[in-house]
């Protein structure tokens, strides 16, 4: 599909913009899932490490708050959560 893109004339592939998303640290995530747990979700042992439960969890409460639901953990979310919104 990219080659036929190219041939009729779409420019080179872009990267988007993976090198501007915010990555959160182990402890940063290890504070979402502590706030999770507190709203009732259960994603599990709190470890820092984003599962599918920790995942499923951002993706309600992204939606909960108008924030584009991508299950991305993300520090708008986290200070969301601690705000208490």
């Amino acid at each position: 599909a990219y080659l036929a893109s190219r041939v009729a004339g779409a420019g080179p592939f872009n990267r988007g913009q993976g090198d501007k998303i915010p990555v959160l640290s182990m402890a940063e995530v290890k504070d979402l899932q502590t706030l999770l747990n507190a709203r009732g979700h259960h994603v599990g042992r709190v470890d820092g490490i984003v599962g599918a439960a920790t995942r499923q969890a951002i993706k309600v409460e992204q939606m909960r708050l108008g924030l584009p639901a991508d299950s991305y953990p993300t520090p708008v979310l986290v200070a969301a959560l601690r705000a208490g919104r």
